[in-house]
C-alpha cells in the first residue's frame, strides 16, 4: 500500500491541510472497533458517554468516538474533528494557526507519535502500517500517521518526544 505524503514540510501553507488530513486519518484509525483494544492498553478509558474513549495527556483531554475527535485544554481551547462533515474546528470556528491552536497541535502530535511508536514496538513496523489499510478515509488515501506527525513536528520545530 502506497502511503501519501502531503506537501513540502518547508511550505507553511501546507500546514493546515496536513493537520486536517492527519486528524482525519487518525480519527478513522482510532475510532475503528479493532483499535479499541490497543487504545485501552495504551491508557485510554471509557468515558461516561457511550462509545467514547478518553485520555488525559500532558494537561490535555482527548476524547474519541466514531463521530468526533476532541482535543481540549482548559483555558486554552479545543480542536474538534467531526467525521460527518470532515470539519476541523478550533473553538467552534474553522481551524486557524494561533498560539492556542499550535499548543494544542503540539500536544496532540506528541500523543499520536507516542501511540504509533508504542504500537510499532509491540507489533512491529509493518503491522503498524498495515493497520492503515483497514482505514477507509473517504476519498483520500490513508497517510502514514507516524511519518506525517514527524513532518508536522519539524514544521513546528518540535523535537520528537524522548522514549524511555
Amino acid at each position: 500500500m502506497a502511503l501519501l505524503s502531503l506537501g513540502d514540510p518547508g511550505d507553511p501553507e501546507s500546514f493546515l491541510p496536513r493537520i486536517e488530513v492527519l486528524l482525519e486519518t487518525t480519527h478513522a484509525l482510532w475510532s475503528a472497533p479493532e483499535e479499541r483494544r490497543r487504545m485501552r492498553a495504551f491508557g485510554f478509558r471509557p468515558a461516561v458517554e457511550q462509545g467514547v474513549l478518553k485520555r488525559e495527556w500532558h494537561g490535555v483531554s482527548i476524547r474519541i468516538s466514531t463521530a468526533v475527535f476532541r482535543v481540549t485544554q482548559p483555558d486554552v481551547g479545543e480542536i474538534v474533528y467531526r467525521a460527518g462533515d470532515r470539519a476541523v474546528l478550533l473553538n467552534d470556528e474553522p481551524l486557524a494557526v494561533t498560539d492556542a491552536s499550535l499548543n494544542l497541535v503540539r500536544t496532540l502530535l506528541d500523543l499520536v507519535e507516542g501511540y504509533e511508536r508504542w504500537v510499532e514496538v509491540r507489533e512491529g513496523r509493518q503491522a503498524r502500517i498495515d493497520r492503515l489499510s483497514q482505514v477507509s478515509s473517504y476519498d483520500r488515501p490513508a497517510v502514514n500517521v507516524l511519518a506525517e506527525t514527524r513532518r508536522l513536528q519539524r514544521m513546528l520545530h518540535v523535537p520528537r518526544a524522548k522514549t524511555s
